[in-house]
């Protein structure tokens, strides 16, 4: 699913017409806790040039939110918000667990018994592929890769 800007909550904190609590501001993305938080100081940067994913922003933008980042995550750290760990988290697509479609990366604090987290069968959902899957999987990316 692709939001358009007009209709973007982001777009909206970005242009002064939504409220937000904001922790960061530059020339490139804007930072603020999310309504949404996994714990206190829940983080979100988004950049203020809108783009559903990631792949619609400049490496130069994306360089950016992640060099942001590093510095959240060393502002939470040094909060009163004292965590056992901290995750970054991008949810890129709907089947990703992406709910806003205006590209946005999540910062935030966690300890072991928040309850958060992944929910994953392993045994259900485990395998240990032969190197030969691996090999082909590796060629498939490869051959679209761009560096």
């Amino acid at each position: 699913m692709k939001e358009e800007k007009s209709n973007c909550i982001f777009c909206k904190i970005i242009e002064g017409k939504a409220p937000v609590s904001i922790v960061y501001e530059d020339d490139k993305v804007l930072v603020f806790p999310t309504t949404s938080p996994v714990n206190k100081g829940h983080m979100l940067i988004v950049p203020k040039k809108h783009a559903s994913y990631l792949a619609g922003l400049d490496e130069e933008i994306v360089l950016h939110v992640i060099k942001i980042a590093r510095k959240v995550t060393e502002a939470i750290r040094k909060s009163k918000y004292k965590c056992e760990g901290i995750n970054w988290f991008l949810a890129d697509g709907e089947s990703a667990g992406q709910e806003v479609f205006h590209f946005h990366f999540h910062v935030y604090p966690r300890f072991e018994s928040d309850g958060f987290g992944f929910k994953y069968d392993k045994v259900k959902n485990f395998t240990h592929p032969e190197r030969s899957e691996l090999d082909s999987v590796a060629e498939e990316i490869k051959a679209k890769l761009k560096c």
